[in-house]
């Protein structure tokens, strides 16, 4: 029930919660006819899969030297809440189908049955979150760990 709420909020158009209902129930009711399974494995199937475990946070330099191509750090950081892991896995889903092109809910319904498989563009920029974290390990010594 959580992860309904907060998927219809991250839904949401302009602070207008019908839409998000609209929009999740149509690509439920889309997801139910595509698939065996039901739709409620699927989304936990496709939020499992796309969830990341580190985060980037960019911090703003305080050197005050001329060299403005290094004006953010990125330092990696772990996510420790699970709610706000979902909550990331529900953006990368969202950005990535919101380009043009066919209607939202198909959109919507076709990555999150790409994500069920595994295959899905959210979980590609899931991955690429991951190795960017890795190769930036060395500033794991300025996140806090607390």
């Amino acid at each position: 029930m959580k992860i309904e709420n907060k998927l219809i909020n991250h839904l949401m158009l302009s602070g207008k919660k019908e839409t998000g209902e609209k929009n999740l129930l149509k690509s439920i009711k889309e997801l139910q006819k595509n698939s065996r399974k039901k739709s409620n494995g699927i989304f936990q199937l496709a939020f499992i899969y796309s969830t990341p475990i580190f985060k980037l946070h960019r911090i703003k330099n305080k050197n005050r030297k001329k060299n403005k191509s290094n004006k953010f750090r990125e330092i990696p950081g772990f996510i420790k809440n699970k709610e706000a892991r979902i909550s990331l896995a529900i953006k990368f889903i969202l950005f990535n189908t919101k380009k043009r092109g066919e209607s939202f809910y198909k959109k919507f319904k076709k990555e999150v049955l790409l994500n069920a498989k595994n295959k899905g563009n959210s979980i590609e920029t899931k991955n690429e979150l991951q190795k960017s974290v890795l190769t930036k390990k060395h500033f794991f010594l300025y996140y806090r760990w607390n």
